[in-house]
């Protein structure tokens, strides 16, 4: 596929690239996407508060960076509540030179209509599922592209389960969420009621749990809460709440023995991408962003209810539903995993394959060229 001259030569990437946050690596899966594909855009980090803090990611992206848009093309990996706020802090000229895509994340099946209409000044918008491109698209009434964010899992050293104090011997059962990211979606407590029901059943089993969070204060209600749940089980349960750097993060998913999310909702899904790229079984509720990488095939899959979005459970929840996942059943399937690891490995096999055919930095980064292509001419 040829680039054309000018454009893809000049574009920017506007966003986090060194946050350790969800945004940052929608952008950072983003620019190594391009990057695969034979694109090297510059990158201007909005806020500039998190440069050094990662060595990993100073390394691959420090070089790029630049204090101005580009006058041809930006793509912006932002949300659209931080539109209004960077949009003042960047030159006005250059914007209004240039073809601007702006690349959201969302997590419920409808799009706010204030946030649709913040939108409405950029060119183009991509979405990074099927989920998020119909609400965006029944929201905006335009034309939305799908663009996957890729998964890439290189590991610039190995860490093992020593290095985060994980039992060797233990079946470990992983999960991984932000308390700034609203829990009630993320979902910590069915987890939770998960691996509780299965230490009733199998009291005798090498059980443990691995819950990495970050966020909340430490006099949050629902933090406390969620720390005396983790206390009455004894030990049985490890919290992670330090900083993990971008290698120990995708060290500490390779440690476990099956990754879970019991979500209510997911705009794509990355942690579970994430698992099923290093070859760990996934159990997952089967609705919302992550169903365009998961079947039967590549992932346990959990039933689940729809049910109201709760007052403050979410960001526009109001009027909004979201699914309510079988915690019983849940705790089954880790079971089977437990009892049959073969039958995991082979369905988790499958799942590795399918991440690198459909979500690898060169197959993601194609279609961002192509979707480039077409709008600049």
């Amino acid at each position: 596929m040829s680039l054309p001259d000018s454009g893809l030569g000049e574009l920017t990437v506007v966003g986090h690239p060194f946050a350790p946050i969800g945004m940052g690596e929608h952008l950072r899966s983003t620019v190594r996407a391009l990057r695969a594909a034979g694109v090297r855009p510059r990158l201007l980090d909005v806020y500039g508060l998190d440069r050094g803090r990662d060595p990993d990611l100073e390394r691959a992206f420090g070089d790029d960076v630049t204090r101005r848009l580009s006058r041809h093309a930006n793509l912006f990996c932002l949300n659209a509540d931080e539109v209004e706020t960077v949009r003042e802090r960047l030159d006005g000229a250059d914007f209004a030179a240039a073809r601007n895509i702006i690349f959201p994340a969302w997590e419920l099946p409808k799009y706010p209509t204030a946030w649709a209409e913040l939108l409405s000044g950029f060119d183009d918008i991509w979405a990074p599922s099927a989920f998020v491109q119909t609400a965006l698209t029944e929201a905006t009434g335009r034309d939305v592209a799908r663009i996957p964010l890729a998964v890439d899992m290189k590991l610039s050293t190995f860490l093992g389960r020593r290095w985060f104090d994980i039992p060797e011997h233990a079946f470990v059962v992983m999960f991984a969420f932000d308390f700034s990211s609203y829990a009630a979606r993320k979902n910590p407590e069915a987890v939770l009621a998960a691996f509780e029901q299965l230490v009733a059943r199998r009291p005798e089993a090498p059980l443990h749990a691995v819950i990495k969070f970050k966020g909340g204060k430490a006099d949050d209600p629902a933090r406390k809460a969620l720390e005396a749940r983790i206390a009455a089980l004894k030990g049985r349960v490890q919290t992670i709440t330090r900083e993990l750097s971008d290698n120990e993060v995708k060290n500490l998913f390779r440690c476990a023995d099956v990754f879970v999310s019991l979500h209510r909702s997911e705009g794509f899904g990355r942690g579970m991408a994430e698992a099923m790229a290093l070859g760990v079984p996934v159990v997952a509720t089967g609705w919302s962003g992550n169903m365009d990488f998961m079947d039967g095939a590549t992932a346990a899959l959990v039933n689940h209810a729809m049910v109201p979005v709760g007052a403050g459970q979410y960001i526009h929840g109001e009027g909004q539903s979201w699914a309510d996942p079988d915690v019983a059943q849940a705790s089954r399937l880790i079971e089977q995993i437990l009892d049959d690891p073969a039958a995991a490995r082979a369905r988790a096999a499958a799942a590795r394959r399918r991440i690198r055919t459909e979500l690898s930095a060169r197959a993601v980064g194609l279609r961002c060229v192509e979707r480039l292509q077409a709008l600049l001419g």
